[in-house]
């Protein structure tokens, strides 16, 4: 790797955000009501653990996005930097529209709960047929001018 490519690598492992934590807690509460007719003490023991499982899961999954010289990852999925046209970050403003209206069925999408961040990755690869990736970041800016410093 040359120094070039040092000062532009960056990795982020893309955890859920608050709103997954306070999500995870319905279908404990739900076997906890469920095991409760049976008995309160294992209604309560179901519950933590379901619990912990139901985050440790969250956790294990939440995806490594990775950009160094050489490509651009998140999760198991990769591609080579001399494909990618640009990266930019999404504002606030029009992520609503880029997930739902504005999305491309053929778009590779990697979305994280609860993370607000979001890039959108231009594609240039004649051999496939995806002309971007969507995923979540949460430093979309930073992500962006780390690909510009790369490049340039």
């Amino acid at each position: 790797m040359t120094k070039t490519s040092n000062l532009a690598s960056y990795s982020e492992r893309v955890f859920p955000g608050l709103s997954f934590f306070l999500a995870t807690l319905f279908a404990p509460a739900a076997l906890y009501l469920i095991v409760l007719a049976f008995d309160d003490f294992w209604a309560l023991i179901t519950f933590v653990v379901s619990e912990i499982v139901i985050i440790f899961l969250g956790l294990f999954a939440a995806p490594t996005l990775t950009l160094s010289g050489e490509s651009l990852s998140i999760g198991r999925v990769s591609i080579p930097t001399q494909y990618v046209k640009g990266i930019t970050a999404i504002e606030a403003s029009a992520q609503q529209s880029e997930k739902g209206p504005k999305l491309n069925p053929s778009a590779y999408v990697r979305f994280q709960v609860g993370v607000k961040g979001l890039l959108k990755v231009e594609l240039n690869d004649p051999n496939d047929p995806t002309p971007y990736w969507l995923i979540s970041s949460r430093n979309p800016e930073l992500v962006a001018k780390k690909f510009v410093d790369l490049t340039s």
